[in-house]
């Protein structure tokens, strides 16, 4: 009984998660104001407050300083940008470290704030790519390199603009690491708040030292103004990021994360997090009808198994590439679930079971399934005729004049080319036995129509969420498809009653589905004739 009001159970839930995020994010980015003086923290310095940085950078620990800088006075609101260069000694080249000190200073010369972080410091380099042919020896993989000195090309460092005041005991929780108070007679205030971490920032800002020495090494410190709520999400992420770190998160998942919240507006974050959690629930619907419709079915024929067994190698193929190019893990997992469920389906397909006693059994297929086998071989001979051939003159291409980090990079890359190529290709055999058999009756629509929704979601993502280019492209492909697939099946309807060609049903959901439907348009044109009566 539970199981028939799932799905309108999970999106109640769902409507309500997107509601209350949607009344979180409102929050943090228009809070309450402090009316109440008395029990207010005011702000000790405007927004216009003139400031200047003066910056110190250290290479040992004997506390003396090899490079100094110092900005002139500009608006606190305004925002600064300092391009310059560090003289650097030689031993930094040899995994040293460097520390930045930085001094942010009123028009008073009164400190306000400071930091002191590493600028240099080894981290794990990313692989290097070269050809496979003409390289005189193999490049250490990425597994195997050692960590280098790195330079922090680029800093930013982020300052409240707005001149907002707080109850004494309403401060965010997430402000507090940047929160000073002081009191200035009879009323509370407090200091600018300013927010930096190095190790936060977008990868591409950390640069490999060279591996000749050179004296000096670019530099840009940039302070960026920003609004509360804009502020507050900063410090909320860095929270995260320490949270999702400790959990053995990857540094790059993290960072693609964070470019979702902090490199878009506040619309499109919120449409980005409204048409997940729907990504998310089409998932949950289209994986459950799969599964139920495969768990159920015992006649495949109508069916082309040639299309379940390039589903199921693709899968696995798309998976490994996935993962080799340390894409999202957004992107990772979902293709990993899809793996599983798809090995599962061909095993079903294909009669296989596995026991403990008897190992692995093989069933046999029907008359009804091995007619469709037929004009399945049939239309996929003649596509493995044009496939091999261009498959091996790709791969071929690609080893000869394409940058590669290893041979298991080129063999990946290889096989999913392959696979984003041809795979509209190998995906018609099924589009050709519905044409031979005039009949669409034994595909999973439910299924098929939930992953079309997130076909159309995924090309919302594909502009927003960091993954190759051929993974991109592969998400137009499959809307393509779905849509020969609904021409399908407007030209050769289901009568669900009706026993079809292969003496099988409709399911009883769907068949429960067109009686309601009957049910209701019947109820429609009696209550009409009675009005017109």
């Amino acid at each position: 009984m539970l199981g028939r009001y799932l799905d309108r159970i999970l999106l109640v839930i769902i409507l309500g998660y997107i509601f209350f995020n949607v009344y979180t994010f409102y929050e943090v980015f228009y809070p309450a104001a402090c009316t109440d003086t008395k029990s207010c923290i005011l702000p000790a310095f405007p927004s216009n407050e003139k400031i200047k940085i003066e910056g110190l950078v250290f290479e040992k620990q004997d506390g003396k300083a090899s490079h100094k800088f110092t900005t002139e006075f500009f608006d606190m609101n305004a925002g600064f940008k300092l391009e310059t260069k560090f003289k650097v000694p030689p031993s930094l080249f040899e995994n040293g470290t460097a520390t930045l000190e930085f001094i942010i200073k009123s028009h008073k010369n009164s400190i306000i704030y400071s930091y002191q972080n590493l600028i240099a410091t080894p981290r794990q380099p990313a692989p290097k790519a070269f050809n496979l042919v003409s390289a005189k020896e193999n490049e250490p993989v990425a597994d195997t390199l050692q960590p280098v000195t790195h330079w922090l090309s680029y800093l930013q460092v982020f300052v409240l603009k707005d001149d907002i005041s707080f109850p004494v005991n309403g401060i965010p929780p997430e402000l507090s690491p940047t929160f000073h108070a002081i009191q200035e007679k009879s009323k509370l205030t407090y200091l600018p708040l300013f927010y930096a971490n190095p190790q936060l920032q977008p990868t591409f800002y950390w640069t490999e030292l060279p591996e000749e020495p050179t004296e000096k090494l670019n530099f840009t410190l940039e302070l960026v103004p920003l609004s509360i709520g804009k502020f507050r999400l900063r410090c909320i992420l860095a929270q995260a990021a320490e949270q999702l770190k400790s959990m053995g998160i990857k540094d790059r998942d993290i960072e693609d994360i964070q470019s979702v919240f902090t490199e878009t507006n506040l619309s499109l974050l919120i449409t980005t997090i409204i048409v997940s959690v729907f990504h998310l629930f089409f998932d949950f619907l289209a994986f459950k009808n799969d599964v139920q419709f495969w768990r159920n079915t015992e006649n495949t024929s109508g069916i082309s198994i040639r299309t379940v067994i390039w589903r199921c190698i693709s899968t696995i193929i798309i998976f490994l590439y996935l993962y080799d190019e340390r894409s999202s893990m957004l992107v990772v997992i979902p293709a990993g679930i899809s793996m599983l469920i798809e090995c599962w389906k061909l095993c079903r397909m294909a009669k296989v079971t596995f026991t403990f006693c008897g190992g692995i059994v093989v069933g046999q297929r029907s008359k009804e399934e091995k007619e469709t086998d037929e004009l399945d071989a049939h239309f996929m001979g003649r596509l493995t005729l044009l496939m091999v051939p261009l498959c091996i003159g790709g791969a071929i291409y690609s080893l000869l004049y394409m940058p590669h980090r290893s041979w298991r990079s080129w063999i990946l890359q290889t096989a999913v080319n392959g696979v984003y190529a041809f795979g509209f290709l190998l995906m018609t055999p099924q589009l050709f036995i519905n044409y031979k058999l005039k009949s669409v009756a034994n595909l999973p629509w439910r299924a098929l129509t939930y992953k079309a929704f997130n076909t159309f979601i995924d090309d919302f993502f594909a502009f927003i969420i960091k993954m190759p280019t051929a993974h991109r492209m592969a998400c137009f492909r499959d809307d393509i498809v779905f849509v020969i697939y609904m021409y399908q099946r407007w030209l050769y309807p289901v009568d669900h009653s009706r026993v079809n060609e292969f003496g099988q049903r409709g399911s009883a959901e769907e068949e429960n589905d067109e009686k309601n439907t009957k049910d209701k348009n019947s109820k429609s044109e009696s209550s009409g004739k009675l009005k017109s009566n």
